[in-house]
């Protein structure tokens, strides 16, 4: 879940960045990550509320209202496995990129007054999470003080949902009543661990705030949803401290070798977190290469990787990109961990811009960028960037 931290831990990566790209090499011939603006291989895009268009350049968007990261359109996540890949649009709906071009498939009584976040990918197609943020949505807050909630309505409000791509329909597999959680209540936050399920769950009473935990068993072995069609799944209660220790990073040391040789040039002095998706696993994992557990952005991602069999890339917010040969040319050609990685640089984005979450489709990678103020996003979209011309140049 985003807050401050994140925002501020995304300030800090670039600063970081920066320094680190003025002592460190880009490659094997020790020379800064090269900009791929020139390249001409990219094509930007960007969001409105009905839809995703065109656009020279990104600052050429047509202003919006700038709006908590949770009531906006953006990308909140992005990700695939061996058949489905996908991002989740906030306030919109689904982009897939599975057929080698994006289409957004929109789904406004679904995804309109909620905030949409946690993609994962089982074995049945994308899952993702939905909730109501009380401090920010009116109408939410409105419902929760006017309203007497009935069972049959919390049953009817979605908490996971999947994604048929084949459908082309966004289905919910489990609602807030079978939970059997209060009326009032949003888990803000649900993540899979192991083969449970771990949830935050947030209610607002006479204008307090409480947090309480909870863990349950709805996962097969396969990571597949089932269905619960009105059943109550048993929850069981923990605490606060169980459920941080379940979100603490792995250390980057631990990481598979194709991750860890992406940052075999980068010094030890550069720290970061990384939330990186492998194909086939169900949820990203947060690997953390700070040496002195960083208090800056906390558990929150700075940095997004991607694993796969065919290599491993990762994207920082500032459009720094390092990615395996293999990866980047569509081949097997990585040698040595010197010799087999490739780092550039996205295009520059505007003060106040960042790029987000990426996957990558064939030969193309997607990323999201969004324009932002402390908590805030304004303009969003997305960018497409051929990696065949790129590896072509820069191998």
């Amino acid at each position: 879940m985003k807050s401050f931290r994140h925002r501020f831990g995304i300030l800090i990566v670039c600063i970081l960045t920066f320094i680190f790209f003025l002592s460190a090499c880009g490659g094997s011939k020790g020379q800064s990550p090269r900009e791929i603006t020139k390249l001409k291989a990219h094509q930007w895009y960007y969001f409105s509320h009905r839809g995703f268009y065109p656009i020279e350049l990104p600052q050429n968007a047509p202003e919006v209202a700038a709006k908590p990261w949770t009531e906006a359109i953006r990308i909140s996540a992005a990700g695939n496995n061996t058949s489905d890949n996908c991002a989740l649009v906030n306030r919109l709906g689904i982009l897939d990129f599975t057929t080698g071009k994006p289409e957004l498939f929109r789904d406004v009584l679904l995804f309109d007054q909620v905030t949409a976040d946690t993609l994962l990918f089982t074995e049945h197609g994308p899952v993702f999470h939905l909730y109501k943020n009380t401090h920010f949505n009116q109408q939410s807050q409105s419902s929760i003080d006017g309203q007497t909630k009935t069972k049959e309505e919390a049953f009817a409000r979605p908490l996971l949902v999947r994604y048929d791509r084949q459908q082309k329909l966004c289905t919910p597999v489990l609602t807030y009543g079978n939970m059997n959680l209060p009326l009032d209540a949003q888990l803000t936050s649900i993540i899979p661990q192991d083969e449970r399920w771990i949830g935050a769950v947030k209610t607002l009473r006479n204008n307090v705030v409480n947090f309480t935990y909870l863990t349950f068993q709805a996962l097969d072995k396969d990571g597949a949803i089932p269905d619960a069609d009105k059943s109550v799944i048993p929850t069981e209660e923990i605490d606060a401290d169980t459920f941080r220790q379940a979100q603490q990073p792995t250390p980057l040391k631990n990481a598979p070798a194709p991750l860890q040789q992406l940052f075999a040039q980068v010094p030890e002095s550069f720290e970061f977190y990384l939330s990186c998706r492998e194909e086939g696993k169900l949820a990203p994992v947060l690997y953390d290469n700070t040496r002195n557990q960083s208090p800056v952005g906390g558990y929150l991602a700075q940095g997004w990787g991607f694993l796969s069999t065919a290599g491993a890339a990762a994207l920082f917010s500032d459009g720094t990109v390092y990615i395996t040969k293999s990866l980047l040319l569509g081949g097997d050609d990585a040698q040595t961990p010197a010799d087999g990685v490739i780092a550039f640089r996205l295009p520059k984005l505007p003060a106040g811009f960042s790029y987000g979450e990426f996957t990558i489709q064939g030969s193309t990678l997607y990323a999201g960028w969004e324009e932002t103020d402390f908590y805030k996003t304004a303009r969003s979209g997305f960018i497409a960037v051929n990696l065949s011309t790129i590896g072509a140049q820069l191998h």
